[in-house]
């Protein structure tokens, strides 16, 4: 049958045409004839993937190699049976591969067959103990096998066995290799001519190399887009979408479409890498023993100079990833990491590099909401510099675990943030996150108290901060300003005189404001009015110049009125209510108590104190202040027997 008849017949594909038109592979006979001297069509120029299975399977469904060529008995000696059984594990390997990949090649209906009687198990052992040795089995005994299928079946018995025959010739270990690693690339792309270098070599970067070069991992289109778009090469020139879509003459919107698809599938099509032996840690000092693996300008460059390749760091991680992606998870967005930063994700860190991180570890700690939580706390405002202990907060990521899993998270964590945040922990375990804001007025003149000391005139803390800081501020005035509005900085009375908020804790004697707001902080938590005197009492802590006048004209000035004066000195807040004899005092208290005085020539003060205090019904400690306040006021004289006299 011509090659034409078979196209016309819809036996054949038109490309599959082509190919074997190309090759003067005429008819039916001719095209037989090549796959029993070659076993695939995988190395004909332009016979892709589809082409190779489609007349692959054309030949295993018609071709017929006699019973001269076919003869299971010539395959059961004991040599050969022996040989079978002694397969070692690389041969198993890659008999099992061929006969995978050969398999896909069969009509449904010999799938179906051979998947039931083989259970599911298709490796070499299986079918050898089932099928191949087994003198009484026949595929036209099976149930539901025509003749048709019979004879599919038996070919691709027979495929097998030369197969076996042929790796039982290959005498040295590297040709093992060379053949496995062939299968593998044959089965997974649409390749051939792989040269032998790529193969020994057993480099999964060289063997990457080969595949980007000749365009397997993807579609053209695709494959254009992956090198233009993606960090796979050192020093390489970043694309917009525009510029990639004008190269290739598609629209922006199917290059960024392409770009996602690429994104989903570059990590299963390299997959196969897994097969590959590759000694990371022999050729380069990778031990896959480490809880974190982070690729270095250092080592990027000896896997590059190893392997005469030039991936990026990016790309060389993310083929470690996918060769190591058992053990290891790849902490970090490939998108971030991999494709040029078109614009930055505001929810969400973004990453500038990828790790492998041991899976054990990203089972127990949330690596993602880690890092974004650090990337929020430095996007914040800090005002002040602030640290915590880094070891604790960890704690709040990890998913109850213990002390001793936190100290393997610690190093990964501890790297993780130094090289996306250049954050260091220091000597005490503690992460500090410093000052981002500009430094306001009131923080240099919060700096000058602190040199000055103690409370100081606005002209010295003027000439300080212009003396370190010239031209931060205009004025004295335009300086005072800023101050007030702060509430780190208190003033003293309207004197002009300022000091540190903290003072008035870490100090004795500081309080800022007026004495009216003295004061008022002092009758906040009394129950009943207080006297005068008690008041200025208080106010000599911070203002040892005030007096009764002072105070006096403070409150009855007050523009709020938020002071009320009761009779003998009592001192009370409008806003509260007072249940107290304080608030009642007789009007001419003091002439009553003259008149007393008078009536005895001289008294001693205590008693005088006490005999009011039980009639008027207040404590004594108040009475002892209305006598005081009499004195003051020169009404009564004392000597200095204590002894009163008008």
């Amino acid at each position: 049958m011509t090659i034409e008849k078979l196209l016309n017949s819809s036996i054949i594909s038109r490309r599959s045409f082509n190919v074997c038109k190309s090759h003067r592979l005429r008819d039916l006979n001719e095209i037989l004839e090549y796959y029993r001297d070659k076993k695939s069509f995988d190395k004909l120029q332009n016979c892709g993937r589809r082409s190779n299975e489609e007349l692959t399977s054309l030949c295993i469904k018609y071709i017929n190699f006699g019973e001269n060529v076919f003869n299971a008995s010539t395959y059961r000696s004991n040599d050969f049976v022996k040989a079978i059984k002694n397969l070692n594990n690389i041969q198993c390997e890659i008999i099992d591969n061929f006969i995978k990949k050969n398999f896909e090649n069969l009509s449904q209906r010999s799938k179906n067959t051979l998947i039931q009687y083989l259970k599911g198990d298709l490796n070499i052992k299986n079918i050898n103990d089932i099928i191949l040795f087994n003198e009484d089995f026949r595929f036209q005994s099976l149930d539901k096998v025509g003749p048709k299928s019979s004879l599919e079946l038996k070919n691709f018995t027979h495929l097998i066995l030369s197969f076996v025959e042929d790796v039982l010739n290959i005498e040295d270990y590297k040709g093992l290799v060379i053949t496995k690693n062939r299968l593998i690339i044959e089965k997974t792309f649409s390749i051939s001519s792989i040269p032998n270098e790529i193969l020994e070599s057993q480099s999964i970067f060289n063997l990457v190399d080969f595949l980007i070069s000749k365009n397997a991992i993807f579609g053209k289109n695709e494959s254009i887009i992956f090198q233009e778009a993606f960090k796979i090469f050192d020093n390489q020139p970043e694309l917009t979408l525009d510029e990639i879509a004008e190269k290739i003459n598609i629209s922006r919107e199917r290059v960024r479409q392409i770009l996602n698809g690429i994104l989903e599938n570059l990590f299963n099509n390299l997959q196969f890498l897994k097969t590959i032996e590759d000694d990371l840690y022999l050729k380069y000092g990778i031990d896959h023993n480490l809880n974190v693996i982070n690729i270095d300008d250092d080592l990027n460059n000896q896997i590059n100079e190893v392997n005469n390749t030039n991936f990026s760091i990016e790309f060389n991680t993310f083929i470690i990833y996918s060769y190591l992606s058992d053990i290891f998870d790849l902490v970090g967005e490939i998108e971030d990491v991999m494709l040029p930063k078109y614009f930055n994700s505001r929810d969400r860190h973004n990453w500038d590099n990828l790790y492998l991180v041991r899976q054990e570890l990203t089972a127990l700690f949330d690596f993602i909401n880690f890092v974004d939580d650090i990337e929020r706390r430095e996007n914040d405002r800090i005002e002040d510099t602030y640290c915590f202990h880094f070891r604790s907060y960890l704690s709040n990521f990890t998913k109850g675990v213990n002390a001793s899993i936190t100290s393997l998270i610690f190093p990964v964590a501890e790297k993780i943030i130094n090289q996306e945040f250049d954050l260091i922990i220091d000597l005490d375990d503690n992460i500090v996150f410093k000052r981002n804001t500009v430094k306001q007025v009131h923080e240099y003149a919060i700096e000058a108290l602190e040199k000055l000391g103690l409370p100081s005139k606005i002209e010295d803390i003027y000439k300080l901060i212009e003396l370190n800081y010239p031209e931060i501020t205009k004025s004295q005035d335009a300086l005072r300003g800023s101050i007030q509005r702060t509430s780190e900085i208190i003033s003293f009375g309207r004197s002009g005189t300022y000091g540190l908020k903290k003072w008035e804790i870490e100090r004795e004697g500081i309080k800022g404001g007026t004495i009216k707001d003295i004061i008022l902080e002092y009758l906040q938590d009394k129950t009943e009015p207080i006297h005068i005197l008690e008041l200025l009492n208080e106010v000599h802590k911070y203002r040892d110049m005030t007096n009764v006048r002072n105070i006096n004209t403070n409150l009855k000035l007050d523009p709020q009125n938020q002071f009320i004066i009761f009779n003998q000195g009592f001192v009370g807040l409008r806003s509260k209510t007072y249940n107290s004899k304080l608030c009642n005092l007789p009007k001419f208290l003091g002439k009553n108590i003259t008149n007393y005085i008078k009536q005895n020539d001289t008294i001693n003060r205590l008693y005088v104190e006490e005999y009011f205090s039980k009639q008027l019904d207040i404590n004594l400690e108040n009475m002892k202040y209305i006598i005081e306040h009499l004195i003051d006021y020169n009404f009564i004289e004392v000597d200095n027997q204590n002894n009163l006299s008008i």
